[in-house]
Formats: structure tokens, sequence, C-alpha cells
């Protein structure tokens, strides 16, 4: 099979796989839900392995930089190919005897929830120094940006209260008449690409989609 058949084969399954989940979503009942089923159940045994390949390039890449014994790198990849060997071997035991082990337990317990915490509280100082550049008063824009970070800061702080009353009120304001608009303006700015660009794809004007076939 030529190069250009192979690329209009990817273009043609995954125009008419789209079709019918479309059509199974916004038509109740039609006879190609069943399709859609399938194509659902396809769509996980694919997502499966592709998460198990992302797993075997993430050895192979972990595996180099222990081996070449990368600078600032390679303790870290170690460590990572620890505890994927014990949460790969306790989670296999877990799902062949239906009993927890407890390592497996500790591990998302005291070792992955702690970290995902640094991790959020880490976070929040580059919010907090992100915010600390926005809000400078350089010009008119940046001035009223100020402010009304300010205002909302203070109605969320319960010290905000305490110092005025008005407090509450107004950031209450800032964000039911200027914030929750902005998002809404941002969310239906997003769907409209998303559906652009799924046009796009379908038509096979987006490349990239389809991993490397051109």
């Amino acid at each position: 099979m030529s190069e250009t058949y192979k690329r209009e084969l990817v273009f043609v399954v995954a125009g008419i796989a789209a079709i019918i989940a479309m059509l199974s979503y916004f038509f109740i009942g039609i006879s190609a839900t069943g399709v859609a089923d399938q194509i659902y159940k396809w769509a996980l045994i694919i997502q499966l392995m592709a998460i198990g390949l992302g797993a075997i390039n993430m050895i192979q890449f972990h595996y180099k930089n222990i081996q070449r014994r990368t600078k600032g790198l390679w303790y870290n990849s170690l460590w990572f190919m620890i505890f994927f060997v014990i949460l790969m071997i306790t989670g296999l035991i877990y799902i062949a005897s239906g009993t927890q082990p407890y390592i497996y337990n500790w591990s998302f317990t005291y070792i992955y929830t702690s970290l995902s915490s640094t991790l959020y509280a880490i976070t929040g100082f580059y919010i907090f120094s992100a915010a600390y550049r926005a809000f400078r008063a350089r010009n008119i824009d940046a001035t009223l940006l100020l402010v009304a970070g300010v205002f909302v800061m203070l109605a969320n702080a319960p010290i905000g209260e305490v110092i005025w009353s008005g407090f509450p009120t107004i950031g209450n304001w800032l964000n039911n008449s200027g914030q929750i608009p902005a998002m809404r303006t941002f969310v239906i700015t997003g769907a409209l690409g998303v559906l652009a660009f799924g046009f796009r794809a379908l038509l096979g004007k987006e490349k990239g989609f389809y991993a490397g076939v051109e």
C-alpha cells in the first residue's frame, strides 16, 4: 500500500469513527449506537496500550540515565525505577489476590500524597510571585487590575471584613460581574477553537493530529 493510501486511510477511519460517535451522542436511539459502543471499547483498549507504551518509554529513558550516569538525573531515575518495580509488583498482587498489600497502600498514602501536597504548596509560591509581577501599577490597566485584586483578596481574607464590611460586597460584585463572565468568554472561545480543530482534523488539515502522517 502506498504512503498516499495509508494517509487517506487514516483520515477516513478517524472521520467515520468521529461521525458515528457524534451521531450516537446527539441522536439517541439510532442504529449506530451499537457501533459507537464498540468504537468506545476499541478506544479504551488503544488508550491502555498507549499507557503501556508510555511506561515502556519511561523505563527506557530512565534506564539510559542510570546506565550513562547522567549528571544530576541518574539518581532520580534510580528512585523512579525502584518505586516503579515495587508498585507494579504489588499492583499485580492486588489484582491477582484481591488483597491490597500494605506497601501498596503505604506508598500512595505517605509518599505520593505527601509529594503531591508539597508540589501544590510550591506552586502557590510561584503563583504569588507571578501575581506580584502582574500587580504592578505601571499603567492605568495594571492599576485597575491591582485595585480589583486587592478588593477580591480582602473580600476572601477574614481580616478584610474586620477592616471594612464593604470589602466582601465589592469583592463578590467583582467576581460575579467581572470574573465569571470573563471566564465564560474564555470557555466559549476555547470550545469554538476545539470545534474548529475537530473539523480540521476530520478534513485532514491537522497533520500533527495523526502522529506524523503527512
